[in-house]
């Protein structure tokens, strides 16, 4: 106790000095902890705007889909039985028809290849709230009294000269018919997220791909809504133990692993620059006691001829060290928070692919505030352990007669 109130009072000494310390240690726990609100909410927000406004949490198939050469014939009744039996797993808050299909777009002179998605607007919204949200600008989400509309990208209604409002020609085959075509009217477009899907992508009514596949009471795949989605994994198991063999249940990253990667390439690319600004004040935190040492060499071998042992000169500085580490962590974190807490109140408004906005609402757990404050003061006394050393193996005699 009395080396610490010893440390304590070395620390004000110069406080200039300390401050400056203190201040390098601060801003490096307040930078971690802002860098962390904001990669969280980033990574978040990635996640989110492809899980709830396009691909669902989980879904589920007929066991054998993807590996079919054609997967239209491996098609699931939609009823409410079934329905029913997936909403009683527990987690699951909502499940949706949908069905995957490819065909041709024309405007009587020329056609382009598409890859549909076809939902059901009275169930998919309640999957994937986002995707109602999810369209161009002056453009409105597909209706359920509407089955005869379509969203489009651009990219494909530039190359066959239709705007908004008008009609194209749908041509798809179903699992056990021909050729069958459809008109259909383009209601709006999709936003551009991904330039690729704005070439090829069409989305239509449910009701609408049932009747030009000639698919009635069939769908391909049943999107699902959990409550949390982190334990997407966990749900899963429960459904496919509720569902049994016959299905085949797969979660957003079995699904999108894309996502997946780019959110894990963000969290280690704001780990690196958080570890960066720690190396920074570590350095400072170093040369700062390097100097407390060398002008502190009389009075370390006044302590030592006085009988001080070299490991209490070694606690002496390390507790200076642990004490800086400890108010200046404390203080950094405390002043993130606040920040991340304002920041998450209001909004991060950042731009995304084709003009759209991503509105980043940042926050912090108190677990990262703890492990992050215990890091800065381990890493402000690893900082001081060669100052502390080599003050500890001083001569006695040889720092009494230093300048």
């Amino acid at each position: 106790m009395r080396l610490i109130l010893m440390a304590w009072r070395n620390l004000n000494r110069n406080r200039q000095r300390t401050l400056i310390t203190a201040l390098s240690v601060a801003i490096g726990v307040l930078a971690s902890v802002v860098l962390q609100g904001l990669s969280s909410a980033f990574v978040r927000s990635l996640i989110e705007a492809k899980v709830e406004s396009r691909v669902g949490a989980l879904q589920v198939f007929r066991a054998g889909y993807f590996d079919a050469e054609e997967p239209l014939r491996l098609s699931l009744s939609w009823n409410h039985d079934i329905a029913s039996r997936i909403l009683r797993v527990p987690g699951i808050t909502a499940v949706a028809p949908r069905i995957e299909f490819e065909g041709l777009l024309s405007n009587g002179t020329e056609a382009t290849m598409f890859q549909g998605s076809a939902i059901d607007p009275a169930f998919e919204y309640k999957v994937c709230p986002k995707r109602q949200r999810q369209v161009g600008p002056d453009s409105n989400p597909l209706r359920s009294e509407r089955i005869d509309e379509m969203l489009i990208g651009r990219t494909i209604a530039e190359s066959l000269g239709v705007d908004k409002g008008g009609t194209l020609v749908m041509q798809a085959a179903g699992p056990h018919a021909s050729t069958n075509a459809l008109d259909v009217e383009v209601s709006g477009f999709l936003p551009v997220i991904d330039f690729a899907e704005s070439k090829r992508v069409a989305l239509v009514s449910l009701q609408f791909a049932q009747d030009l596949l000639r698919m009635p009471g069939r769908v391909t795949s049943y999107a699902v809504g959990i409550e949390e989605l982190d334990h997407a994994n966990v749900v899963a198991d429960r459904l496919r133990h509720a569902l049994g063999k016959d299905y085949l249940v797969l979660t957003w990253e079995d699904l999108d692993p894309g996502t997946r990667t780019r959110a894990l390439t963000a969290e280690y690319a704001f780990f690196l620059v958080t570890v960066m600004l720690f190396l920074l004040a570590a350095s400072g935190i170093i040369n700062t006691m390097l100097m407390s040492v060398s002008e502190r060499v009389r009075e370390i071998g006044t302590m030592l001829s006085l009988g001080v042992r070299r490991w209490q000169i070694t606690v002496l500085f390390l507790s200076e060290a642990a004490l800086s580490g400890i108010f200046s962590a404390l203080g950094g974190a405390a002043l993130g928070y606040g920040v991340v807490s304002a920041l998450g109140a209001y909004g991060v408004v950042g731009p995304m692919a084709g003009g759209d906005k991503m509105i980043l609402y940042p926050r912090v757990g108190f677990g990262f505030l703890l492990a992050t404050v215990l890091f800065a003061v381990s890493g402000a006394v690893l900082a001081g352990l060669y100052p502390a050393w080599k003050a500890a193996r001083l001569r006695p005699v040889e720092a009494l007669r230093a300048n």
